[in-house]
């Protein structure tokens, strides 16, 4: 028996057509599942894009608000504040208007966290953007900021939390920091801006490396203002300390002027650095423009962890325009230039100054120098200690030509002449006598130059004062001038004193002028005066008048203590042979120079003339009042009389005239009479006469109880 055979369905039965649209709907079911499944995860994603930053941004900002800026302020010990915070799916937070204090704020601070990261509440960043971030610090007296301390105060907390530079394990690491919108501003109050462009931190072990392109520098000290721009600068920021152990800019351009009006000093091709040759020295190279001329000149700090500072100039040539801001006013550096070295080094307690410069080009302008400005160009070396108030000076030279003159000792700041203390030796170096003339500026000359010298000469003095110590003996001064080698050829033109042996035209201190010698006008001879009328002045004016060969140091010094004291040129201290020669060939001015000429003058005036000339024609030009001038005409106009019936009163009040004639008349005419300052000063006159013997005791104690009788028509007329 045989199987039957399968049957086969015949197109267009039931059978058939039934299972082959099961099979249809089965691949429609499973497309459509698949297709539902598609749309489920798109619906997901889009949730996920849609909701997650949505609610991300909600949690954190309320975070943000309610527990990150609270504890930000706790941290900086700034008040932080935050104006909103946007979150992106990809895992960027950006915080916008963000402020630190005063100290720091940004438009935008934005940064890159993993999504896992987020999702389970880690804030941990690889990058961190910012845009338009700006800082602002205020630097104390003693060199710190506000800045530097939020700094060292963040470091230290994040190192107290496991967070150092370093890092390890599975430590999370920030990759780096980068300004993407803006240039990073930094002002510091008081002192300049700084602008950075393109600027990027990368965090490593030990602090953060700072890498710029364009940097722009702005800042002032004094009167003088600093531009410089640099096309690169890099830095390493230690952490926790803020300090800055390295750091360069090159490429730079940098202007120095003078905010008051000064030419500026222009550097081309400068590069700044930090630690660039090992040591934590700080330098600055550069080519200094001097009308388009390339000067090379350098800088070096040298700080080190003692609180040291040594800071070093070096240059060639260098113009010191730029720095009038820090000179005095009466040194003009506008032409000046400058070569050499300069180095001070600061250490707690004691500041270390060493100079070996050449200049030139400087201007002195002082009142008690000289009346004209002084052009000086010479060269000048410096080693000196400042403790506090005490300066030593352990070397000191100024050489301008063949003059050459050195010096040593200590002095101390202080009292109206800045100076309260002292002992200073100073020595001009022999040389020849003509040379060392020549080599004072002109101005200094004045009326002696022309002398025609031969032969060397030098000096050496020391002077030593204490203003501490009672009037009087508070100065003394020690000179040595050895001028015996030093020969004349012939005396200068514009002062010969020669010419007081005889007649000459004679200026006098109102400008009036006339003919003065044997002959002339009220010429009174030596010989025909009492002896008490020239004696009054001797006592009054130059006790060792015969006992001196033009100068008195006794005299000198005393003069010297009142000047000190007072911070000024207040008395005279001249001899009459001084006297002579300035009222003869000097202008009344009380100056330095004008004391130069003088010394040179007498000098001369001594070597040529009698005693007996030189007193005899200081007393026939001394100004003894209102436009009355030598003895004889004084005589007449105070008393009525000729000089040679002149009492022993008389002469006295004649006498204590001579240094302030204009003021003492003043007195007279305001008194009527005989005041009593006035007074005292012939009182004064008087018992310098009795101490010289020009007068005895009896004649002292009836010129006393004289009464001085002044001619009335004079008091009325007394200049006023």
């Amino acid at each position: 028996m045989s199987a039957d055979p399968p049957a086969i369905a015949e197109p267009g039965s039931d059978s058939t057509a039934g299972e082959s649209i099961a099979a249809v709907l089965d691949a429609e079911s499973l497309a459509a599942r698949a297709l539902r499944r598609e749309h489920a995860w798109i619906a997901g994603t889009l949730a996920v894009a849609v909701l997650v930053p949505g609610i991300a941004a909600h949690v954190l900002s309320r975070r943000i608000h309610g527990g990150l800026a609270p504890a930000l302020t706790e941290v900086t010990a700034q008040p932080v504040s935050i104006g909103g915070v946007e979150v992106g799916l990809t895992g960027s937070i950006r915080l916008v208007d963000v402020e630190v204090g005063d100290v720091f704020a940004a438009d935008a601070i934005e940064a890159s966290v993993a999504l896992d990261h987020l999702l389970s509440g880690e804030l941990g960043a690889d990058e961190i953007r910012i845009e338009g971030p700006r800082v602002r610090a205020h630097v104390d007296g003693a060199g710190d900021s506000d800045l530097a301390r939020l700094v060292r105060r963040v470091a230290v907390r994040r190192t107290g939390a496991g967070h150092a530079g370093g890092g390890g394990g599975g430590e999370h690491r920030l990759r780096r920091i980068v300004v993407t919108d803006g240039a990073l501003v930094i002002d510091v109050v008081g002192r300049g801006r700084l602008v950075a462009e393109q600027v990027e931190l990368a965090p490593q072990p030990g602090g953060v490396r700072v890498v710029t392109g364009a940097v722009t520098v702005t800042g002032e000290v004094g009167r003088v203002g600093v531009t410089a721009r640099f096309e690169r600068a890099g830095a390493d920021l230690a952490l926790p300390t803020a300090a800055i152990p390295r750091f360069i800019a090159v490429g730079g351009a940098v202007a120095i002027g003078d905010r008051a009006g000064g030419l500026p000093l222009e550097l081309r091709h400068a590069t700044i650095g930090r630690d660039l040759y090992g040591r934590g020295a700080i330098t600055v190279t550069a080519d200094a423009l001097d009308d388009g001329v390339p000067r090379p000149v350098a800088l070096v700090a040298m700080p080190s962890a003692r609180g040291e500072l040594a800071f070093q100039v070096r240059g060639t040539g260098i113009p010191l325009a730029a720095f009038a801001g820090f000179a005095p006013p009466s040194l003009g550096l506008a032409g000046a230039h400058a070569s050499g070295t300069a180095t001070f080094a600061h250490a707690p307690g004691a500041t270390h100054v060493t100079l070996a410069v050449d200049l030139d080009g400087a201007v002195l302008r002082a009142d008690a120098l000289a009346e004209v400005p002084v052009p000086f160009a010479g060269a000048a070396q410096l080693t000196a200690t400042i403790v506090g108030d005490d300066v030593t000076i352990d070397d000191a030279e100024l050489t301008t030509g063949a003059l050459d003159v050195r010096a040593h000792g200590r002095v101390r700041r202080g009292g109206l002449a800045g100076v309260s203390a002292g002992d200073v030796a100073v020595e001009v170096v022999r040389a020849p006598c003509l040379a060392q003339l020549e080599a004072l500026p002109a101005v200094l000359r004045g009326p002696v130059d022309g002398l025609a010298l031969a032969g060397d000469a030098g000096a050496s003095g020391r002077l030593r004062f204490d203003l501490a110590r009672p009037p009087g003996s508070a100065v003394q001064l020690d000179v040595d001038v050895d001028v015996s080698d030093c020969r004349v050829l012939g005396e200068a033109p514009g002062a010969d004193p020669r010419a007081l042996a005889g007649v000459a035209m004679h200026t006098f201190p109102d400008g009036s002028r006339a003919l003065v010698g044997p002959g002339e006008g009220d010429w009174v001879e030596l010989g025909d005066l009492p002896a008490h009328v020239d004696g009054a002045f001797r006592s009054a004016e130059d006790g060792r008048f015969y006992d001196h060969g033009g100068f008195d140091l006794a005299q000198i010094s005393r003069s010297l203590e009142v000047d000190l004291r007072e911070g000024r040129f207040a008395r005279g201290g001249s001899t009459i042979s001084q006297q002579l020669v300035k009222n003869a060939f000097l202008s009344q001015a009380r100056t330095a120079s004008r004391k130069l000429d003088e010394a040179i003058l007498t000098w001369r005036l001594e070597a040529t003339l009698s005693k007996h000339a030189i007193l005899e024609r200081y007393l026939n030009v001394i100004e003894l009042g209102p436009g009355v001038f030598g003895v004889a005409a004084a005589a007449r106009y105070w008393f009525d009389k000729p000089a040679t019936e002149l009492d022993v009163k008389e002469a006295a009040l004649l006498a204590a005239m001579t240094s302030e004639p204009r003021s003492m008349s003043k007195r007279l005419f305001a008194a009527g009479g005989l005041d009593a300052e006035s007074a005292d000063r012939v009182d004064t006159v008087l018992r310098a006469m009795k101490r010289d013997g020009v007068i005895d005791r009896a004649e002292y104690d009836r010129a006393r109880d004289e009464k001085l009788t002044l001619r009335r028509d004079a008091v009325a007329a007394a200049i006023h």
